[in-house]
């Protein structure tokens, strides 16, 4: 399975009752941590548009085909969320495979986008909601294709019976992840996709009744990291003029996490490039921010989707809005590597909330002592591991700016040494993601602090002091703002 697809393993999982409920009604606890989703089963991949206080989220995860009720697979769920009154519906299965149709294995990777779709089914109907989608017919995991749905309530869809994209290449994953975006707000619909023959690729393709597609041109490449070839969303912020959109970056090696395969990214990175670039790369994508398990804890953070309006637009507002998907919970700050790799297992995947506000680049970078073990970190700290906040070591960038080009890499060997490496392997060892960006010398006119790695002998901690306050200092690891 490419772990950002369409998911092809079975998982016994005890399903949860499934009902409607009216507005104004709350319902149970979600998972802590958790934004949309169920307690006992898989959750991934969403997608999200909002107008004015409601959220209407679809996304896959595991549950028994509405089309076929012994069929326990992936499917498409749904729910809504009112951001105002915080209720929610219960999560309810809407779409699932066709028996003996180019869809009868697994169904998943929906985006969601309105409009006014006349008779795209041939019915003589007008739908005001579409819905991409990938699943397959025959071998699980390989040869994908895309299809799409119609509906007038987001609830009940009808499916076009034939998939609309194809990859170039029948051999391998085939195409996925569809982003939608209405450039007319009736039919003309402009899709993005991945197309993994011969290289990861991502497509732009147009369409005037939202089914019959051509494409017309690949993303440019100019600035992204190379060595992340996946995304999970792309949007347009019609007021900035800018294209937003999310790469997974890569998983970690099983050697760092006990022999255990992890099946999602740790993180993904935000960037934005220029309407005029997103084809040409006349100029390069601007890296944003990075979300991985040093900022937010979680073993896994993957797929995530831009809140977006009713045709595809980032929804209004000063921060960009995604969900995204996570393994939920955290592992303890004294899990081993192979009891953080089992976190992040599938069945413990579950659709969280993250938003970036422009003008805000640096972040506090902190270093924690528990009387047993040192963390130096930008993010999340256990709260359960007895942390105390010992200072605040100087503060790093979000991205590489203002001559700030150094990443600072928040490792960690065993269960309990954290460390800060700017080797983006962690020498081998467990990595927990990128802290921020700081100076490899000094720089005229900034006051830059100059920090040192030292060592206890049984765990690693940052001082400005070159002498380490009289342990073993490992060498100078660069300089960070005040």
């Amino acid at each position: 399975m490419a772990k950002s697809r369409v998911l092809t393993v079975g998982l016994l999982l005890i399903g949860i009752g499934l009902s409607l409920a009216g507005c104004g009604t709350h319902f149970a606890h979600l998972p802590a941590g958790s934004i949309a989703g169920r307690i006992e089963d898989y959750d991934y991949s969403p997608t999200v548009i909002q107008s004015g206080d409601v959220q209407q989220v679809w996304w896959c995860g595991g549950g028994f085909n509405p089309n076929d009720t012994a069929q326990w697979s992936d499917t498409i769920l749904y729910e809504w969320i009112n951001t105002s009154t915080h209720t929610h519906s219960v999560p309810v299965p809407v779409l699932g495979e066709t028996p003996g149709a180019w869809d009868n294995l697994y169904t998943c990777n929906p985006d969601v986008v309105k409009g006014s779709f006349v008779n795209p089914l041939g019915n003589g109907a007008t739908y005001s909601y579409a819905m991409y989608y990938v699943a397959l017919g025959t071998t699980p995991g390989t040869n994908n294709f895309i299809g799409v749905a119609f509906s007038n309530d987001g609830m009940s869809w009808k499916k076009y019976p034939r998939p609309i994209i194809g990859a170039e290449t029948q051999e391998g994953y085939g195409v996925g992840q569809p982003a939608a975006y209405n450039t007319d707000q009736h039919g003309a619909i402009r899709l993005f996709y991945e197309d993994w023959s011969f290289y990861v690729h991502h497509v732009d393709a147009i369409s005037t009744d939202g089914v019959h597609f051509t494409p017309v041109g690949v993303l440019n490449t100019n600035g992204l990291d190379r060595k992340n070839p996946d995304w999970g969303d792309i949007a347009y912020d019609p007021q900035s003029g800018y294209w937003y959109a999310a790469f997974n970056t890569v998983d970690r090696d099983p050697s760092t996490t006990g022999g255990i395969t992890e099946r999602a990214s740790y993180g993904f990175e935000l960037y934005r490039i220029p309407d005029a670039s997103l084809l040409t790369g006349a100029t390069p994508w601007q890296l944003l921010t990075i979300v991985d398990t040093s900022l937010t804890g979680y073993e896994s953070n993957f797929l995530p989707t831009f809140v977006r309006d009713t045709y595809g637009n980032l929804f209004s507002g000063p921060a960009v809005q995604m969900f995204t998907s996570i393994s939920n919970p955290p592992p303890p700050w004294n899990a081993t590597p192979a009891m953080a790799g089992w976190s992040g297992d599938v069945g413990f995947w579950d659709i969280s909330s993250f938003s970036w506000t422009p003008g805000h680049p640096l972040r506090a970078l902190n270093q924690y002592f528990n009387q047993t073990t040192h963390q130096a970190t930008t993010g999340w700290i256990d709260p359960n591991g007895g942390f105390t906040l010992q200072s605040t070591l100087g503060h790093l960038y979000e991205s590489p700016q203002q001559g700030a080009t150094v990443p600072f890499y928040g490792c960690k060997a065993g269960s309990m040494d954290y460390f800060i490496s700017l080797d983006e392997a962690c020498a081998g060892y467990r990595i927990l993601g990128r802290n921020g960006y700081g100076y490899s010398r000094p720089v005229a006119g900034l006051n830059l602090i100059a920090l040192y790695s030292c060592s206890t002998g049984h765990d690693h901690f940052l001082s400005a002091d070159p002498k380490c306050e009289g342990q073993s200092p490992q060498g100078l690891l660069g300089y960070t703002l005040p």
